[in-house]
């Protein structure tokens, strides 16, 4: 499968990153770190639903302490496994920490790829991919596109994150970055779970 090769290739020189489910445990075991955990999620939902609680002087500096100390804990740096057991909830504390961490900047970023994840590469090099000739070795890559443009269940998830990708919010944005990378997870999601859709190709 040839994301799986791009994963085994960009993981194999890098030591095994700590499971994001034993991290959490870990941590809400420690005082320190779990008092700080929690800070920063009060303070993620809260900027997200725009609570004045997070605006004062005060409270900023408490989401700038704990953001700085999440990013020394082993949750940092933690990552899943596919097919591991709680799959589900390891992806939901990934994205938990890495949107309250890394902010906008999530396409650089996988729960299963090393930090220092080669997808820009990829999608660089797809349009070259895509321009081989036949003869040359199959591009599961492109195959999965066109098998989606053949099913309408496909079509229908994919459709979900056109819009949130495609309207430009200004001059210089084409679109809501942080909307779109979460239309582009759920499309991801939704077929992993639903394998029928692309059951011959790894996305």
């Amino acid at each position: 499968m040839i994301l799986t090769t791009f994963v085994m290739i960009f993981s194999s020189s890098r030591p095994a990153r700590p499971d994001c489910v034993k991290a959490s445990e870990q941590c809400l075991k420690e005082y320190s770190c779990s008092t700080k955990y929690r800070t920063m999620r009060q303070c993620v939902a809260g900027r997200e639903n725009n609570f004045s609680a997070v605006t004062g002087t005060e409270a900023q500096g408490e989401c700038r302490s704990a953001i700085d100390a999440m990013k020394q804990s082993t949750l940092n740096n933690c990552r899943c496994r596919r097919g591991m057991k709680k799959e589900k909830n390891c992806l939901r504390i990934f994205w938990s920490i890495f949107q309250s961490l890394q902010g906008n900047d999530l396409l650089e970023y996988s729960p299963y790829e090393p930090v220092n994840s080669r997808l820009s590469d990829i999608f660089r090099l797809a349009p070259i991919i895509a321009v081989e000739p036949a003869s040359t070795k199959e591009n599961n890559c492109l195959n999965a596109a066109k098998a989606c443009n053949l099913n309408d269940t496909c079509k229908k998830y994919r459709s979900a994150y056109i819009n949130p990708c495609t309207s430009r919010v200004s001059a210089s944005e084409v679109c809501n970055k942080r909307k779109c990378h979460k239309a582009l997870r759920q499309f991801f999601d939704k077929v992993r779970r639903h394998r029928g859709i692309l059951n011959r190709y790894s996305v």
